[in-house]
């Protein structure tokens, strides 16, 4: 781990303002990583940097220019990234495909898929320089099933597909690269969706095996734990934090998961 090391190293998080970001920050700077908070809402990247001793930029996912001046202002101006969490997403609500809005569509294609894809490679370049790095991607568990996210979903998928390329094609420059695919979270994002009447949380929760939803530490404790030595021979695969729905989706044709007093 990072923890009590004199110059600290430094880990950069896209999406930093956000739930799981934010506390994907509030992890690993409690692990002792110097951490640069990357938002598109830059005021709240430095909100949420100072609150945690950290350092605040703006990213855009979206855009390639905007992803590599970050990459860019990093390694200048704070240090050589050791560790990268691409959390930043473009969300999207359920519909049927017949619905699928063209533009949006083509959005959340270019900010998850393309701009994952942009981000390793901005900030992988330093890594490759230095033989020595660890990336964690996050994914979805819409990545394994069908689900009514028609864009999101399949973008989920193919970032634990690239996630396996770069974790093979890096790995013997001493890079490792793992996806972390959360189930229904309560991010600030979600529960505003739960508000607007989008999403159903007691129907997503009887869908799980724990009989509760994910918090976002939950999640940036799985992040933290691939970025840090500790999964030093973990690379290439995917950790699903869910709450158990993956375990337990067959259970629904049978009656659905045992209540705690069954």
């Amino acid at each position: 781990m990072a923890t009590g090391e004199l110059n600290p190293r430094i880990a950069a998080v896209t999406g930093g303002a956000g739930g799981i970001g934010e506390a994907c920050v509030a992890r690993l700077t409690a692990s002792g990583w110097r951490v640069v908070v990357l938002d598109r809402d830059e005021e709240r990247a430095h909100a949420v940097a100072k609150a945690h001793g950290g350092v605040g930029h703006r990213i855009d996912i979206g855009d390639s220019a905007s992803i590599e001046a970050a990459a860019e202002f990093v390694e200048r101006e704070v240090g050589p990234v050791s560790g990268l969490a691409c959390v930043a997403a473009h969300l999207e609500n359920p519909h049927r495909p017949e619905a699928q809005d063209p533009a949006e569509w083509d959005d959340i294609v270019r900010v998850n898929l393309t701009g994952t894809f942009r981000t390793m490679t901005a900030f992988g370049k330093g890594m490759l320089a230095r033989r020595s790095g660890a990336i964690v991607n996050v994914g979805s568990i819409t990545a394994f099933n069908s689900s009514p996210l028609q864009a999101y979903g399949p973008t989920k998928a193919g970032i634990i597909n690239m996630s396996r390329n770069f974790a093979v094609a890096w790995g013997r420059k001493g890079i490792r690269v793992n996806t972390v695919c959360p189930g229904p979270t309560r991010t600030p994002a979600v529960e505003a969706s739960y508000a607007r009447g989008e999403r159903n949380p007691e129907t997503m929760i009887r869908q799980t095996a724990l009989g509760r939803l994910v918090q976002p530490s939950e999640v940036a404790n799985a992040i933290a734990f691939l970025l840090s030595d500790d999964a030093s021979a973990i690379t290439g695969i995917e950790v699903s934090v869910d709450a158990g729905v993956l375990a337990a989706q067959l259970w629904s044709m049978y009656g659905g998961v045992p209540d705690a007093e069954s």
